[in-house]
């Protein structure tokens, strides 16, 4: 199995823990994981031209590392998703790389390439893991309910304000860990 992890947090904290946990668990298990951090990568908004919906372009009409990334995603049997909550939301660099996933509708809104993937979200938050909850809602509606993915787990993390934060809660990189040691 291909096991892809999006980092949308700029520090090397607690979201990239988990993520890195997820990967350690899914590469015991023997599968091929990839680690990518989009805060070091340019990833312009959506610009709602539609391009992608016409056939004139492979992916989209914006020009920026994303083109690299939807390869990535398609060829993925596993997605996992990890982001810190940002002013109540996913940050902003997790925000632009989800809003350039337009591509994945045709013309007719049909969605292609990515019903029947599994994913994982993580989210960790400075505030106690029930204020943001609406997060991973979020997350799950699109990925699941709407693109037809199969949700193998969500892990909140809350209380982890500073960047290290995640040591005095092993228990969620265990579960992290145990989520890609569970990818079948």
């Amino acid at each position: 199995m291909k096991v892809v992890a999006f980092l949308g947090s700029p520090r090397n904290g607690n979201t990239a823990a988990m993520l890195n946990a997820v990967c350690k668990g899914a590469a015991s298990a023997g599968h091929e994981t990839e680690l990518i951090n989009l805060t070091k990568l340019k990833i312009s908004g959506c610009t709602a031209c539609c391009a992608c919906k016409n056939g004139k372009v492979k992916y989209c009409a914006v020009q920026d590392d994303m083109q690299g990334l939807y390869p990535k995603i398609i060829e993925a049997d596993c997605l996992v998703f990890g982001t810190p909550i940002y002013m109540g939301q996913m940050s902003g660099q997790m925000k632009n790389y989800f809003d350039r996933w337009y591509t994945f509708l045709d013309a007719n809104y049909e969605i292609h390439h990515l019903p029947g993937k599994k994913y994982i979200t993580l989210t960790a938050s400075g505030a106690p893991a029930e204020a943001f909850q609406s997060v991973s809602d979020y997350f799950n509606y699109w990925l699941g309910s709407f693109f037809k993915m199969e949700l193998v787990e969500n892990i909140v993390g809350g209380q982890l304000g500073p960047a290290d934060a995640i040591n005095s809660q092993p228990e969620l990189l265990t579960a992290a860990e145990n989520a890609g040691k569970a990818l079948k």
